[in-house]
């Protein structure tokens, strides 16, 4: 009987967890990763890249985590995220309590034909790529009153904050707005209206 309980005492003990495989593809990639779930959050914990089919690279992302009931298709996006006509891909970091998402940047290198982190990319949070005017558009809220959207352009590959609009409320409860623009490598307000 003892060496039952202790059996059962020691099976429990363990933390449960699950593991499942998520694939995405495009035309020439195909991305396998492997999501880890624990009692209440998941983390991927490895992607691998496949090109006909065939292993190219095995990536071991940094710390991520999601509740176990996110949407796997809401994770993980292929794009272009660097306007070279080459797909890209990133991958959720964590989802926070407002709509700042935060995610974790692969951009692909031709010359080595590999899939690199990008870290410059990492202050974007919920990214929409204009390929038209070759801008990164990164919207943002801040507390109740305020929201707005920056805008950043690629030099030399690094993503630099061009541009911030601006609504918010003020302490009477006025709505305001305002127009930054970067010069001479400053943010600086240019306009700024109250209604």
């Amino acid at each position: 009987m003892k060496k039952i309980l202790l059996i059962l005492i020691i099976l429990f003990s363990f933390e449960l967890y699950s593991q499942e495989i998520i694939k995405f593809s495009d035309a020439e990639f195909e991305f396998c990763l492997t999501k880890k779930c624990g009692k209440t959050d998941c983390e991927i914990t490895k992607i691998e890249v496949l090109k006909n089919g065939i292993l190219k690279q095995t990536i071991k992302p940094s710390e991520n985590y999601f509740s176990k009931t996110f949407p796997n298709d809401q994770l993980f996006a292929i794009e272009d995220m660097d306007f070279d006509g080459k797909i890209d891909f990133r991958l959720m970091e964590f989802l926070p309590a407002g709509p700042n998402v935060p995610f974790l940047f692969w951009i692909y290198n031709p010359t080595n034909e590999l899939f690199e982190e990008n870290k410059d990319y990492g202050e974007i949070t919920s990214p929409e790529f204009d390929y038209e005017k070759k801008q990164i558009n990164s919207t943002w809220r801040n507390g109740c009153c305020e929201h707005g959207r920056d805008v950043y352009e690629l030099t030399n590959g690094i993503p630099k904050l061009t541009e911030r609009f601006v609504i918010g409320h003020n302490s009477e409860d006025k709505e305001y707005y305002e127009h930054w623009k970067v010069e001479n490598g400053e943010l600086k307000l240019i306009e700024k209206t109250v209604e």
